[in-house]
């Protein structure tokens, strides 16, 4: 995957953690490459984990592209189309859920 979209998510998921709460308590770790997906977490010691999976296809002659993302923590999973302006949109309306 382009390491612009990798940067990109990483930027998106940062500006959604700070805007919920300082920085102190919501930390985003990632990206983790794993098999042909990247996963970021938002962890936090007040929230629920929020994971982010971006999985990738490799097309036979192509570069590899972004084929979807979900998003897990945030209630019910979702998976959003495969680009970073539907993730934001998602980000924008979603809330956090509490350990307690």
């Amino acid at each position: 995957m382009a390491t612009d979209i990798q940067q990109e998510i990483t930027r998106v998921l940062t500006e959604f953690a700070a805007t919920k709460f300082s920085a102190q308590v919501l930390t985003v770790v990632g990206p983790m490459q794993e098999g042909s997906s990247y996963r970021w977490r938002i962890v936090s010691n007040r929230y629920r984990e929020v994971t982010v999976m971006a999985s990738i296809k490799k097309a036979l002659f192509g570069k590899p592209a972004l084929s979807s993302i979900e998003v897990y923590g945030l209630g019910e999973t979702v998976t959003l189309k495969p680009n970073v302006q539907d993730l934001q949109d998602y980000l924008d309306k979603a809330e956090l859920l509490s350990l307690r």
